[in-house]
């Protein structure tokens, strides 16, 4: 089979969404009367499908797709060897996946200038059907423009890779006018037609005003429909979609994102890396807070939307801590130290700081490991000869990043818990002393925070707050000489805070203790080996 017969169909007068230069490219190819050789048993490449298996081992896989070339409505399968692609076999692979339980995922990877306006539809109303079952990202790599924009504009999300071009919003129709080349060679085509605007805008007959009103009527409503896809799938408002976006405008990496048009800046590895599990997931970036979605958009949220952002309120409650109680007559807050602080371990955190370099707590580490049991090396569960180049690139990235995101958080265990153990033991002494304890107590209310309930912790605060108290009104502790000359620090201790506090009215009783051991380092070293 060597033809373009699909080709010369879709450039007779039908509807484009494609970048200029590329529409010049086809009508060249086909005046050039080049054909193109297929063989009898040619079928669509390949690497048009790709399943990546998840780290977790869990029978998933995550699906890459390729929308490359130009969109050409009932483009045969073979012709995709030749840099062209039917939106309606990409719809159907599309849908396929969508309902695919093993598909975790899928990342389109995109690198076409757009196309024929028929069949596009076909293709955003797949890519919004698989919205709607799973995570759906589109990769821009290298270019999204004119009908590849409008099909995966309904993607959960749209990347850009540093240098993509993505935009291109617009359609058109081209008219070739042949007449006076045929009457040049004294050919006259007429027409006879069964009502006036049968048939319009013939190339062997000049474009008359009426044709070309029909053209632009056409052009607008296909148009009208391009925007309200774009402004439903990236839910803003159809007047910032027609005004600042269709304007047939291109924009560069980063620019689009800026522009609203996508998300965020990655590469394919980057994404495929986090959909696997082997590097950490970017968090998406906030919605621009002046755009407007339209009522339409309101009334039909894509299917991933959530019920509304969180409380500002809520969230700030959730990382402030509580206000510390007071006993009364007490100047000391009856509150434990770090480690009776609620923790809220999330494994998407934990990689990033162990990513950054930073060192964990004790229960981030113990989730990571819980994590990382869970999650094998996958080498052995992915065939990397079965991938494409760029798909087998992009998986040997993303184990390489998660063996290093390994081996980072086995280095910061160790210093983590020390630093960790050092903290809380320094603010246990100090709680004890403020409590009127030695130093050394602080071991014993450090076990008694991690072993009793929050009430239970309070309450024996309380009452060893209250001992002291009594202690100190009935001069227990006996004299300063007296225990100087004993070696009674404790004793010494609590003269030197009394003495600090009648001298500083207002000082509380652990400022007063903090002040004085910082007043004598010797005295301090002394007391705090007791």
């Amino acid at each position: 089979m060597n033809n373009l017969q699909f080709l010369a169909r879709a450039l007779s007068g039908e509807a484009w969404s494609i970048t200029p230069q590329a529409l010049d490219h086809l009508h060249n190819q086909l005046a050039s009367g080049q054909t193109l050789k297929v063989d009898a048993d040619q079928s669509a490449p390949e690497a048009a499908v790709q399943r990546v298996p998840l780290l977790r081992n869990n029978g998933k896989t995550v699906a890459l797709v390729s929308l490359h070339g130009v969109i050409v409505s009932r483009a045969p399968a073979w012709a995709e060897h030749y840099g062209y692609v039917g939106p309606q076999s990409f719809a159907a692979q599309i849908r396929t996946l969508a309902d695919d339980s093993s598909v975790a995922s899928i990342i389109i990877s995109v690198d076409s200038p757009g196309g024929s306006v028929a069949g596009t539809m076909d293709a955003a109303e797949a890519v919004a059907y698989a919205r709607t079952r799973k995570k759906t990202t589109a990769v821009v790599n290298d270019m999204a423009c004119s009908a590849a924009y409008w099909a995966v504009s309904q993607a959960s999300e749209i990347v850009v890779s540093p240098t993509a071009m993505t935009g291109s919003i617009g359609v058109l129709i081209v008219h070739a006018d042949y007449s006076k080349m045929l009457g040049l060679a004294g050919i006259v085509v007429n027409y006879i037609r069964s009502a006036a605007k049968k048939a319009l805008g013939q190339p062997y007959e000049a474009l008359s005003d009426e044709a070309r009103a029909e053209f632009q009527a056409t052009v607008d409503s296909m148009n009208a429909q391009f925007v309200q896809t774009v402004a439903k799938g990236r839910r803003k408002a159809r007047a910032v979609v027609a005004e600042s976006w269709a304007t047939g405008e291109i924009w560069i990496g980063a620019d689009a994102v800026t522009q609203g048009l996508a998300d965020r800046v990655a590469s394919l590895q980057t994404i495929l890396g986090e959909q696997t599990g082997a590097i950490v997931p970017a968090d998406p970036a906030p919605p621009s807070p002046d755009d407007e979605e339209d009522l339409e958009a309101r009334a039909s949220p894509p299917p991933t939307a959530s019920s509304g952002p969180p409380d500002p309120a809520q969230n700030a409650n959730a990382t402030e801590d509580p206000p510390a109680t007071l006993e009364a007559g007490s100047s000391i807050p009856i509150s434990a130290p770090q480690a009776q602080e609620e923790h809220r371990v999330n494994i998407k955190d934990i990689l990033a700081k162990v990513q950054n370099g930073q060192a964990l707590s004790a229960e981030e580490r113990t989730h990571l490991n819980a994590h990382l049991d869970g999650q094998p090396a996958p080498a052995a569960n992915v065939d990397l000869s079965q991938l494409s180049p760029e798909a087998r690139a992009a998986v040997e990235k993303a184990q390489a990043d998660a063996t290093a995101a390994h081996a980072r958080a086995e280095r910061a265990e160790t210093t983590a818990n020390t630093e960790r153990d050092t903290r809380l033991n320094r603010e246990f002494s100090e709680r004890a002393v403020a409590l009127g304890q030695p130093a050394a107590f602080g071991a014993t209310l450090r076990s008694a925070s991690e072993k009793m309930t929050a009430e239970e912790y309070t309450a024996l605060e309380q009452s060893l707050n209250a001992t002291g108290a009594q202690q100190r009104l009935l001069g227990e502790s006996g004299s300063s000489k007296d225990n100087r000359d004993s070696g009674n620090a404790q004793g010494d201790y609590n003269t030197r805070v009394a003495a600090h506090i009648k001298a500083n009215p207002g000082t509380s009783r652990a400022n007063a203790g903090r002040a004085v051991l910082a007043a004598d380092p010797a005295f301090a070293q002394r007391y705090q080996k007791q």
